[in-house]
């Protein structure tokens, strides 16, 4: 029987994180934000920075900044979920209940330095069950591989052993994002670490949780860190405010209560939808052409409002708060 690391299992709500503060994730592009290009299609994964398919599995990536409705953030074609960080996730189809070959999906990364020998290093990462899918599972792994892996065999089940592995409980939340950490100490030689299910169907602790006819189950994945320093991966890699250029559009006050204010200086025409925090939609409107609006949010019922400001060049979500 093999050894696994005891993995701790935190239920965090979206919208009460902490920024992460510490040494340096040893994990490039860990939050996903920083991209190529803004994805255009499913399985375009390649369009983040640093980020692969080990596999001939092919993830997902999700940014607001998409035009594609089905890739977007917070509301996509698998569910509705605001990014823990930013503007971006990945999503991975971790387990099925059709395919002869087993079909998994994993992401890979280079770490930004090869792990030393005898040093104990700190792992985490957030998954949430997407809401359209049928099954929930709880073996979520991170292993990490002295070479990059590049397995296109029809089999995409990787059958390493993980360095970190979670297997208290299946991980049904799709409303929150659940925390997977653990530790464990390197031999030396590891300078790629890949995240999924490395366990066959047979051996997977499986349930269903709806019936969208859908037989499989599938997580969003955000703020992935790796360190020597327990603190760096013990909050959410950061939450990083998008930043609103003060010279195109400026929205305050922040927190407000009963209305905000958006001043548009760009000349452009923008569209405008508020979320709550699990990425229910709560007002849209597009087209607006004016350079100052008002925005009246007496009925929402969230302490927590996410606004996606959208122009013909860029998107940008905004948290405001609402005491």
């Amino acid at each position: 029987m093999k050894q696994l690391t005891k993995i701790s299992l935190t239920l965090l709500l979206t919208f009460v994180c902490s920024v992460g503060v510490g040494q340096t994730n040893l994990v490039p592009n860990g939050s996903f934000e920083d991209t190529v290009q803004c994805p255009t299609t499913l399985a375009d994964l390649s369009k983040t920075v640093s980020w692969t398919a080990p596999t001939f599995g092919s993830p997902d990536y999700f940014n607001s900044c998409t035009s594609n409705s089905n890739i977007d953030v917070p509301n996509n074609g698998f569910g509705s979920q605001a990014a823990l960080t930013g503007n971006a996730y990945v999503g991975i189809q971790i387990y099925d209940t059709q395919s002869v070959f087993s079909y998994r999906e994993y992401i890979q990364a280079q770490l930004q330095q090869t792990l030393i020998s005898g040093q104990k290093y700190w792992v985490s990462f957030y998954v949430s069950l997407a809401d359209l899918n049928d099954y929930a599972i709880q073996e979520f792994g991170a292993y990490f591989s002295p070479t990059q892996i590049n397995d296109n065999s029809m089999d995409t089940t990787l059958s390493f052993i993980p360095q970190i592995e979670f297997s208290d409980s299946v991980i049904t939340s799709k409303s929150d994002w659940t925390k997977i950490s653990g530790s464990f100490t390197a031999t030396g030689n590891e300078d790629y670490l890949i995240i999924g299910n490395f366990n066959r169907k047979q051996t997977t602790t499986a349930i269903q949780v709806s019936t969208t006819n859908t037989d499989y189950a599938y997580y969003y994945i955000d703020d992935v860190c790796v360190s020597t320093d327990s603190l760096t991966c013990a909050n959410p890699v950061g939450i990083t405010e998008p930043i609103i250029d003060n010279d195109s559009f400026n929205i305050y006050p922040n927190p407000a209560t009963d209305f905000f204010s958006i001043n548009n200086a760009s000349n452009q025409s923008y569209n405008l939808t508020i979320y709550n925090p699990i990425g229910q939609l709560l007002s849209e409107e597009t087209n607006i052409k004016s350079n100052s609006k008002k925005i009246n949010i007496t009925n929402f019922n969230s302490n927590l409002l996410f606004i996606k400001i959208k122009t013909e060049n860029q998107s940008i979500i905004y948290k405001l708060l609402k005491p």
